[in-house]
């Protein structure tokens, strides 16, 4: 099993609402098609911080300030025939609506990163889609909290 670490980033608009990638990945039994947060693994030398604006930076043109981790998740998953041990590192960010734009750096980025699409934390719960992380609504619920608290 291939111990795996990422960063990824809640990034929020004006009106609270997070964006998401949508992945279509090839698989033997069809493609597995799924919505998740910005980002991606942490390389060598990296701390968790520099890999998430790395990533919002090479997957959305973005340069923006971001903070955290403000939560950790650990799961495992099969990618590209190995499992994978994968512990995420979420972080926060701010943007406005209209900035992000899908770009991804290599091929096999651009082959499977489809649309991105911001989504409210009432649609997130109520979607039938499948949406990593699987408690993004709870999460978007503690940060809103959070951020409520620091303007009071």
């Amino acid at each position: 099993m291939r111990k795996r670490r990422t960063a990824r980033v809640m990034l929020f608009e004006e009106a609270g609402d997070v964006l998401l990638i949508r992945f279509v990945v090839p698989r033997e039994d069809g493609e597995f098609v799924f919505w998740a947060l910005p980002g991606g693994e942490i390389e060598a030398g990296e701390t968790e911080i520099e890999a998430a604006a790395r990533e919002v930076r090479e997957e959305l043109g973005l340069e923006l300030a971001v903070t955290g981790p403000v939560y950790c998740d650990r799961n495992q998953f099969l990618h590209r025939g190995e499992m994978q041990d994968n512990t995420d590192f979420l972080f926060r960010a701010k943007c406005r609506r209209e900035e992000p734009q899908l770009m991804g750096v290599t091929a096999d980025e651009r082959e499977i990163m489809r649309e991105i699409r911001w989504w409210s934390e009432k649609e997130i719960a109520s979607s039938q889609e499948r949406i990593f992380p699987e408690n993004l609504a709870e999460r978007m619920r503690e940060q809103s909290g959070r951020s409520e608290r620091n303007r009071g």
